[in-house]
This record gives structure tokens, sequence and C-alpha cells, in this order.
């Protein structure tokens, strides 16, 4: 995929937590709120929109991009 493609994409929890194990962020998905959390920070990731994805524009900025 390419970055604008990844930038305006909407992915899966599971996508979500690949991407950053990729890039060797531990990465766990929250129960109560669905958000996507680094565990040895405790920061948030991305929080899931009304569908339970995620929108890779989070993603990427977490990841430095």
């Amino acid at each position: 995929m390419r970055y604008w493609e990844a930038v305006e994409a909407s992915v899966t929890a599971a996508d979500a937590i690949a991407e950053c194990k990729r890039h060797s962020v531990d990465v766990v998905m929250r129960e109560n709120d669905r958000a996507i959390i680094e565990v040895e920070t405790g920061e948030v990731v991305a929080d899931a929109d009304e569908h339970g994805e995620y929108a890779g524009s989070d993603i990427l900025s977490f990841l430095g991009y």
C-alpha cells in the first residue's frame, strides 16, 4: 500500500497491531474502549471509530510518518 492510501485507509485492530509490531512497537487493544495502546508507555496509538476500525493516519502518525 502506498503512503497516501495508508493515510486514508481504515484498518482492523489486527492490521493496526501487526503494523506496529513490524516497526518493533509492542501494542495491545484495550478492552474497555478498543483503543490501541503502546504497552511500554500506555500511550494511545489510535482510537476505534464507530465501526471498530482505526484510521491509518493515526497509526502512521504514531509511528512517525
